[in-house]
């Protein structure tokens, strides 16, 4: 009996250690949110100082259209607010938009959110965020009607 619960919390124990963000191998994924839908990202390159590991991850992308390339657009309206959480003490968040002319522009965020432009299309964002422990880039994409 004793051996039995021994070796359960072990098992937990290692559980937990793995889970927990000292030993995260990347950059923690954004939840971006529109409408009250979660938008699906993509992981973009990255540099990842973590307790076990540090790496770094070049993904081969032109610009934040090619990043999405192959993402189905969430579909919004015109305007609609969209936010961006993101886990632990960010240090900067950048956000860039691609239209599919593949002009780009800054975004400005304000309380980790920012508008859906007004005219429609489909857009890319390319988010670069940067944390104590490295930096990361990530991309999703829009369609406004």
């Amino acid at each position: 009996m004793k051996r039995g619960l021994a070796l359960a919390v072990l098992l937990i124990l290692i559980v937990c250690i793995i889970v927990f963000e000292p030993f995260r191998g990347a950059p923690p994924n954004p939840e971006v949110e529109a409408q009250g839908k979660d938008v699906p990202t993509v992981q973009g390159s990255y540099c990842w100082d973590s307790l076990l590991r540090s790496q770094c991850v070049d993904k081969t992308y032109r610009d934040g259209l090619d990043l999405v390339k192959g993402q189905k657009p969430i579909v919004v309206s015109a305007g609609e607010p969209v936010s961006i959480e993101l886990s632990g003490t960010i240090e900067s968040m950048e956000l860039t938009q691609w239209n599919d002319q593949k002009k780009s522009s800054s975004v400005t965020l304000k309380d980790d959110q920012f508008k859906a432009p007004t005219k429609p299309g489909v857009y890319a964002y390319e988010l670069q965020s940067r944390w104590e422990k490295g930096d990361g880039q990530f991309g999703f994409s829009l369609k406004v009607q």
